[in-house]
């Protein structure tokens, strides 16, 4: 289990995904390129493979910060781990302080938002962050976007996983319009997702840890993770997840749960063409959370965690 990190007063778990630490409001110019100073300069740059990216920034730009040592692209065998993240220990508890902020008809806000976190049939546990890393190669994104449904008022998942390059996508899945906020980004404007209409588009400046609510419906939320590789996945209420494409030997993989900071790690090896089926299991103590709760003004999270490669 990695070491804690503190920042703006938030405390935030150094694991394979968690690297480098820049407080909202302290982030320095030029955010993706300051991640991408010991790489080849930008007048002689020329990316070695290709890059999926959704953002206003050159396509360069993302390169550097997700090649940095500009290899070119895994082309040898790869393989799939999957399996089941479960619950143990105490059950998750209610929240009645944020659902009181909840107002009018919002079924799926009040399932979504009213506990802790979220578990399925069999304490299968939704919302989990879980990546592989520490593999050799440069496997690059394909999808230029991640995309979120609104509904209910509710986001669809309360942990956003991307990798650099790709925007975030908000829809508006029922009658309502949805004001979405990418908290610890610049926004020179805030897009409507209106019914029936495109999505509200955001654009995470950098590698890090962000947080996705609504300027009008305050209560909705999720934690968003922007790494620098694709090879991660987020468990929905089955507690599922599958993570393809890794390159074959020894690799790592880990899953977070960002409600309790609760974190497993694992060694594993990658062989092609045999699919790893792994059972995770996330412990949770009420008490021990209670006490190292932050105050509820500081409980968002409030840093940007910039995880390396």
């Amino acid at each position: 289990m990695g070491r804690g990190i503190e920042c703006c007063g938030v405390s935030l778990l150094g694991l394979a995904l968690v690297g480098g630490v820049a407080c909202r409001g302290k982030t320095p110019a030029g955010d993706a390129a300051a991640s991408a100073s010991a790489a080849p300069s930008a007048s002689v740059y020329k990316p070695a493979a290709p890059v999926a990216s959704g953002l206003p920034q050159p396509k360069e730009l993302v390169s550097r910060v997700v090649n940095p040592q500009n290899e070119p692209e895994y082309t040898g065998p790869t393989g799939t781990v999957k399996g089941l993240v479960t619950a143990s220990g105490d059950q998750a508890p209610e929240t009645p302080q944020h659902v009181a902020k909840i107002k009018g008809a919002c079924p799926e806000g009040r399932a979504v938002y009213s506990r802790l976190f979220r578990e399925g049939m069999m304490r299968s546990l939704a919302d989990v962050l879980v990546a592989v890393t520490g593999y050799r190669g440069y496997v690059p994104e394909k999808e230029p976007k991640v995309l979120v449904a609104a509904r209910g008022c509710a986001f669809s998942t309360r942990t956003v996983a991307m990798t650099f390059g790709q925007t975030l996508d908000v829809v508006s899945k029922d009658g309502e319009a949805y004001v979405p906020d990418l908290l610890g980004s610049r926004m020179d404007a805030q897009l409507l997702a209106l019914p029936g209409g495109g999505p509200s588009t955001l654009y995470p400046p950098k590698p890090g840890h962000y947080f996705l609510t609504d300027s009008i419906k305050v209560f909705m939320m999720a934690d968003v993770f922007v790494v620098k590789y694709p090879t991660h996945d987020v468990t929905s209420l089955d507690g599922r997840f599958e993570i393809s494409g890794i390159p074959v030997g020894k690799a790592r993989i880990s899953a977070m749960l960002p409600a309790t900071r609760a974190v497993i790690e694992k060694d594993i090896e990658i062989k092609a063409g045999e699919p790893l089926e792994l059972s995770l299991t996330l412990p949770f103590d009420a008490k021990a959370h209670a006490r190292a709760a932050p105050p509820a003004a500081s409980a968002a999270p409030s840093a940007s965690v910039a995880p390396p490669r």
